[in-house]
């Protein structure tokens, strides 16, 4: 009988990438659900299960949030140096 560890990690995804965040989970069976919502910053709360085998799988999600937020960081840098 071999049992199989199972890892439970919440992520805050930003509502403008969770059709792709979703995208990645489906494909890859990770198991979710929806934990939470932030409307002051546009998030939603999920928590994920998944097996060490699938742990890139997170690793590339948590990859494409970061991604998102420093891009935004950027885009408002931007415009603040405009309003100068």
């Amino acid at each position: 009988m071999s049992s199989k560890l199972i890892t439970k990690k919440e992520l805050s995804i930003p509502a403008a990438i969770i059709t792709e965040v979703a995208e990645v989970l489906l494909e890859n069976e990770i198991i979710n659900d929806i934990i939470g919502a932030n409307t002051k910053t546009d998030e939603v709360l999920i928590e994920v299960q998944f097996e060490r085998e699938q742990r890139d799988v997170i690793h590339h999600i948590e990859d494409m949030i970061s991604d998102y937020q420093e891009t935004e960081e950027e885009e408002e840098d931007d415009d603040d140096d405009e309003e100068d």
